[in-house]
């Protein structure tokens, strides 16, 4: 590192404080963090991991399983004990952390100082794309590159039963953080592409992945969980009601695509690169496979990105330090320094300006508000039925998908009607994504249901609207756009005896 000047000790440590700073300011507006925190709550209170549904009224004795038990147990005690700033912190932390390890990785390599620090940069690029929030699968992006480059430091022969225990940690922090967990023996393959000189060294360094597969309080039902969470579901038809579970190519394709054009067209580029860099048989073997592979994944769904970047981010590493072949390191010069520090603080300060909104909105354990995006219009109604409803009441909530994570967290006295198994973990039933021109879908369960939250959009906000023994109590326009407007109903019959048993 010495090749970027004498001062790159504090250049580090400056450009690790905005990072920081980038992550931090992001409000904790994603629309899973809610049920996140739900669940670390439910687990913190019962000491043990969900296998039977714990929130949804609709699937009550089906199978439930938090394989991310781990990142929303952190969640909800970072809340707990340091309120919503705690939260943002830790956002702040898992950057670092993204770009730390991507860092490491490039360095185990042999790459130079400047293109590791462009990898760093990548990584934390698709981080600030593809998952931008507080998500357990920013994981991801810290253990794959950890266990590459523990992986490249077994090849090479050093410390070698330290590197074991550093890939076996990794291996276990993302089994028990997220589904994409055998994405962990990804970078294995660097052991066939070099060959150890001890058999033995490589046998311990796979042995250690799966280990920490092992340590999952899942690990006895993947198969059950993997069946779950893939299961065909109204979410996953085409085409789908999430973006994010959207093919790839056709995300490309929408009005506003400019944040996917840039790291899309990096990624399609890198096996031009290759093709001209100077690579080992087994290198262009392993490159191309991890690429193809990653390539079909975005195609399936725009989310998978993130996969096909950790697949890809030894061959992505290979082009830069092709493309870097005749450059060398050297220090920034000061006035780049200071322009680069003047230009993050005023991102820094923009950002926190114009987030004052959602900072209000960001509660802790006692105030249980969050800017969750796409639910913005629900709060008012959620706090009109907090207000009215009889306290430690189990009463039965039928909501939507873009609902139902928040208000399982915002009125944990209701059970709301969504299922937590899928992809995102706070996919509600079939029946709660039907909009009024789905005439082949019923409308669910709303006859069995206390009261109700939906989008006046959907089909059920109609019926309800005409239901026999039903009102609607109130409308909330949509933020921040009309389709999101929603509505709140209640049996009438329920609605008037919680009031008057609340009086009483």
């Amino acid at each position: 590192m010495e090749s970027l000047g004498s001062h790159w000790r504090r250049d580090l440590v400056l450009m690790a404080l905005v990072v920081f700073c980038f992550g931090a300011v992001r409000p904790l507006v994603d629309p899973d963090l809610p049920m996140h925190l739900a669940v670390g709550e439910w687990i913190v209170r019962h000491r043990a991991v969900p296998f039977v549904e714990p929130f949804a009224w609709t699937r009550a004795g089906a199978p439930y399983y938090a394989y991310s038990w781990l990142p929303e147990t952190v969640f909800y005690l970072v809340l707990d004990a340091f309120g919503h700033l705690g939260l943002r912190a830790l956002q702040g932390l898992l950057e670092v952390a993204t770009a730390a390890a991507a860092l490491l990785l490039a360095r185990a390599a042999g790459a130079r100082p400047g293109p590791a620090i462009m990898v760093a940069g990548f990584n934390l690029i698709v981080a600030t794309i593809f998952i931008a929030a507080l998500r357990p699968q920013t994981i991801l992006l810290v253990t794959i590159p950890l266990i590459g480059a523990s992986f490249y430091r077994i090849v090479a022969g050093e410390n070698v039963v330290r590197n074991a225990m550093v890939i076996f940690t990794a291996s276990a922090l993302t089994a028990n953080s997220h589904l994409f967990f055998p994405l962990t023996l990804a970078p294995a393959a660097l052991v066939l592409v070099y060959r150890p000189s001890r058999t033995r060294d490589a046998v311990l360094g796979v042995a250690s992945v799966i280990a920490g597969w092992l340590t999952s309080p899942y690990s006895l039902h993947w198969l059950e969980v993997f069946r779950s969470n893939f299961a065909p579901n109204a979410l996953y038809r085409p085409p789908s009601a999430i973006t994010e579970l959207q093919p790839g190519f056709v995300a490309l394709l929408y009005p506003s695509p400019s944040a996917l054009l840039v790291p899309v067209a990096g990624m399609l580029s890198i096996p031009w690169v290759l093709a001209r860099a100077t690579l080992s048989a087994r290198e262009r073997v392993m490159a191309a496979l991890c690429w193809s592979l990653g390539l079909v994944a975005f195609g399936y769904a725009t989310r998978l990105f993130v996969l096909w970047w950790l697949l890809a981010i030894v061959p992505a590493m290979w082009a830069v330090a092709h493309l870097t072949r005749d450059t060398e390191d050297a220090p920034p010069r000061l006035r780049f320094r200071l322009l680069g520090l003047a230009a993050s603080a005023v991102i820094v300060a923009a950002a926190i300006a114009r987030g004052r909104q959602e900072w209000a909105l960001e509660g802790d354990t006692a105030r249980r508000t969050l800017p969750t995006y796409g639910a913005l219009a629900t709060e008012p109604l959620a706090a009109l039925l907090e207000s009215h409803a009889v306290p430690r009441e189990r009463a039965r909530l039928m909501t939507s998908f873009n609902n139902g994570s928040y208000l399982t967290w915002r009125l944990p006295q209701f059970s709301a009607s969504l299922d937590s198994r899928g992809i995102p973990d706070s996919v509600s039933v079939a029946e709660a994504v039907v909009l009024a021109s789905d005439r082949d879908v019923p409308v669910g369960p709303w006859r069995f249901a206390d009261a109700a939250i939906i989008p006046l959009r959907f089909r059920a906000a109609a019926v309800l609207d005409t239901a026999t023994g039903w009102r609607r109590i109130a409308a909330v326009p949509g933020r921040p756009v009309a389709r999101d407007s929603t509505g709140l109903w209640a049996r009438a019959e329920w609605w008037e005896r919680s009031a008057t048993t609340k009086e009483h």
